[in-house]
Order: structure tokens, then C-alpha cells, then sequence
């Protein structure tokens, strides 16, 4: 049996996807008993020279060729943004074709129209290659799993972020120096904005807590904080203190409600997340039954990204042609789990807090913190040299298990005292085991 697809969106990726539909094309056969034949491609570009080569007659620049030709059965979408790609997946399950996307950013601002779309239109739109690149995730979520729960989440989701703070960590880069190096190598974009931001780990931590928990997530209550402002002075105390900074994707769930957050966090250097490097991606879940599992692989480029497309082909192929009858629930959100404020969230913390050398500001600072229920797992304080009694130290402290809300607001009451010269930096801590 044949499965006829078309592509729209002939760029780095859908060059990969083209690539390996053709060198596999007789392992896919073999293992999904179908043949997956790519009918059209539609790009605005059919004229630039690309790495692989394709049957000209087959190329258009009006992607809606694709979406009415009745011969074509799965659409893949890899144009990219949010405007034409809506447009596009819209347009094809509203045809009747099933879907395949890579696109977070969409999924992110419009997957519960387009999810409900699929249910009514009774067609898949299949997404693994939008949140983690090669790692199979989102099959771990729905069919490895599917008998489990899963109460919390852990992901390294954004290869830029993680070369740059591998290189921050073991060679003691700045940020910017890390930044630059991402780029010349081709992992960072020349705008790497909504990488180093949080924007992107927010968009896949969006769309796997709803695949995970099973629920409609609140995105404006997805607390955000990127790593561009990090300092190598708060990586390298975290290295004194045992601990790896890693750009960390936590989902947790608990209580019918649900907590979701993306910023620079603190995990032991002995944790197997700690050890994912680069441009690899990872994700660590816990479960009620397996325990803990963590799933690395690469997260970007042209062979995961094209490696995820093809797996979601492939397995919409075997149900096409075993005419698998459709699950209308499989994009329903069945429970009614509120997304509540990370300030409600209990963690240990790292502070480090900037002041002058005066007797008894240790004190103040404990009582502070002792104030709003706060208690110290260890203190750092360098010795400041007797000639520069008002030059600015670190005081770095890690707390035990406290509400952010306490902290933050603690923070603030020793921001205001007169010896603190500098805003108190403020980073979650994740005792993870595995």
C-alpha cells in the first residue's frame, strides 16, 4: 500500500525529512508494510540549489496545491512561524488529511483550536519532532507510559542554551563570549533571542505538560526566566557548592493543580541530567510506577528534527493502512488541573546577595529569612581585603525547602538594607536523585 505525502516547507529541515524518506525508503517499507511516497513539496523558494535532489515537476510555491489534491493522505508542515503554518494545518485537516508538525511555536499559541479541529475533522495531527528533536518524547508520554501517571517533569529542551552553559561550566566562559562561540559553531541563531530568553523552552514545556498531565495549561502563568542575564560568578559558586545551572523546563503536578516554570536552576553535579551536555536535549520524568527515567538525545538540526518527522509518518502510515479506527479523545485535555503561581511552589534556593563588610549583617540577614520561615543549608562568604572595607562581596546562601513567594519577599526586605549594594539573585534548586 501507498501513503502519498506532501511537504510544505522545503528548508534545512525539509531537506533532512527528503533525505531520509529516500536513503530508508526500503527500511521504512519494511517495517511499516507501506511505501511513503513524497508527492508534492511547496516552498516559496523552488529555484535555490539544495542538498538533495528532487523531481522538479513535483516542486510548487502554492502550498494549497497540496491541501486540495485528493491523492495526497498526510501533510507535513515545516514552514515555521505562526501565520502561514496555522493556515496550513488548518487547511489540511479541514481536507481530511492527517498532519505532522514541527512547529512548537505554533502548537504553543494554537493547539487547542487546532487539537479540536482534529477531533471533529477525525484526523491525526501528530507534533514529537516540535519539543525535543530526536527524543521520542511525546510517544514515551502517550503510549510507553500510558498506564502510568506522571507527577513531574524535567527538561533540557534548548541545545543553544545548554552549549552555551556547558561552556560557562567547564571553561568559564561569560555568557557572551559562550553566546558568540554557539553561533560561529551554528547552534545559536545570529537573533538567538527566544532561545536564551526562555521563549522556546516555554513553548515545549506548553505542549508536553498538556501531552503529560493530560490538562489545558495556562500559559500566562508559566513563569519565564532565560539565561541571559546569568552571571559565570553564580555558575561558578554553584560549582563550589556541588551543583551544575542548567536552562531547566519543571513541570509538576500534585493536588489537582499543576506548576509549570522555565529558568536557570540548580541540579547536583552528581545527577544524570547534570551530565547532558552541548546540544543534546534531555528530559527526566517521574512516574508513580516506573520511578524516575531520563530520555536524552540531540534536540535540534536537520537529521532529530527529520528523525521525529518520519517516526510520526511512519506510524500515522501503519494506522492509515490498518484503517486504526480514530481515538476522539486522543487531544482532549480530561483534567481540570489548575496552572498555579510558581510563587506557591516550595524548593530550595540559591541566593547570592551583594554587600558591604559591616559586623553583624550576617545576623540581620538570618533574621530576615528566619522571619519568613526560611532556614540555611550553608553559607559562602569570601574574605574581603581590610584596605576595601566598602567594596561589594557575595554572600551566597543555600536555603532549605521554603515557598518561592517567602523567599522572593524576603529578598526584597534585604535588598532594601543599607549595606546591600546589589539586587539579590534568586535561582530554584532541584535535589535530583537519578
Amino acid at each position: 500500500m501507498r501513503i502519498r505525502l506532501g511537504l510544505v516547507g522545503f528548508g534545512v529541515i525539509g531537506e533532512g525529512v527528503v533525505a531520509l524518506l529516500e536513503h530508508h525508503a526500503e527500511i521504512l517499507r519494511l517495517r511499516s508494510g507501506v511505501e511513503l511516497v513524497l508527492e508534492r513539496i511547496a516552498d516559496i523558494d523552488t529555484e535555490r540549489i539544495r542538498r538533495v535532489t528532487v523531481d522538479r515537476a513535483k516542486l510548487t510555491r502554492d502550498y494549497r496545491e497540496i491541501l486540495t489534491d485528493p491523492a495526497i493522505d498526510i501533510v507535513v508542515e515545516l514552514v515555521g512561524g505562526i501565520t502561514v503554518a496555522r493556515d496550513v494545518v488548518r487547511g489540511a485537516l479541514e481536507q481530511g488529511k492527517h498532519v505532522v508538525t514541527a512547529n512548537k511555536a505554533l502548537l504553543y499559541h494554537h493547539k487547542d483550536e487546532l487539537f479540536a479541529l482534529a477531533t471533529a475533522r477525525q484526523r491525526e495531527l501528530r507534533f514529537e519532532a516540535s519539543v525535543a528533536g530526536g527524543i521520542p518524547i511525546v510517544k514515551v508520554l502517550t503510549e510507553s507510559l500510558a498506564g502510568d501517571r506522571v507527577r513531574a517533569m524535567y527538561g533540557i529542551v534548548n541545545g543553544t542554551t545548554n552549549f552555551i552553559l556547558t561552556r560557562m561550566i567547564e571553561e568559564h566562559w561569560s555568557f557572551a563570549d559562550a553566546l558568540a562561540r554557539a553561533q560561529a559553531l551554528g547552534f545559536a541563531e545570529a537573533d538567538p533571542s527566544l532561545d536564551v530568553n526562555g521563549g522556546d523552552a516555554t513553548h515545549k514545556l506548553d505542549i508536553l505538560a498538556t501531552v503529560a498531565f493530560n490538562a489545558r495549561v495556562d500559559r500566562e502563568r508559566i513563569f519565564t526566566l532565560g539565561i541571559d542575564d546569568l552571571s559565570l560568578t553564580d555558575v561558578l559558586f554553584a560549582k563550589e557548592l556541588g551543583y551544575v545551572v542548567k536552562l531547566l523546563a519543571v513541570a509538576k503536578q500534585a493536588d489537582h493543580h499543576m506548576m509549570l516554570r522555565v529558568g536557570p536552576t540548580l541540579i547536583p553535579e552528581r545527577c544524570s541530567l547534570a551530565s547532558v551536555k552541548n546540544e543534546f536535549n534531555a528530559v527526566m520524568l517521574q512516574s508513580d510506577f516506573l520511578g524516575d527515567s531520563l530520555h536524552v538525545g540531540r534536540g535540534a538540526g536537520a537529521r532529530p528534527t527529520a528523525t521525529a518527522v518520519v517516526s510520526d509518518l511512519s506510524e500515522l502510515a501503519i494506522s492509515i493502512a490498518g484503517k486504526r479506527e480514530f481515538n476522539p479523545h486522543r487531544y482532549a485535555p480530561f483534567n481540570e488541573f489548575a496552572t498555579s503561581s510558581h510563587l506557591d511552589a516550595e524548593s530550595r534556593f540559591y541566593l547570592r546577595l551583594g554587600t558591604i563588610e559591616r559586623p553583624g549583617i550576617l545576623a540581620e540577614i538570618t533574621t530576615i529569612l528566619g522571619h519568613h520561615g526560611i532556614s540555611i543549608s550553608a553559607i559562602i562568604q569570601k574574605e574581603t581585603p581590610s584596605d576595601t572595607p566598602d567594596q561589594t562581596i557575595p554572600i551566597v546562601i543555600l536555603t532549605r525547602r521554603a515557598r518561592e513567594g517567602a523567599i522572593r519577599d524576603a529578598a526584597a526586605k534585604i535588598d532594601q538594607l543599607a549595606v546591600t549594594r546589589q539586587q539579590t539573585v534568586i535561582l530554584p534548586v532541584e535535589d535530583l536523585e537519578l
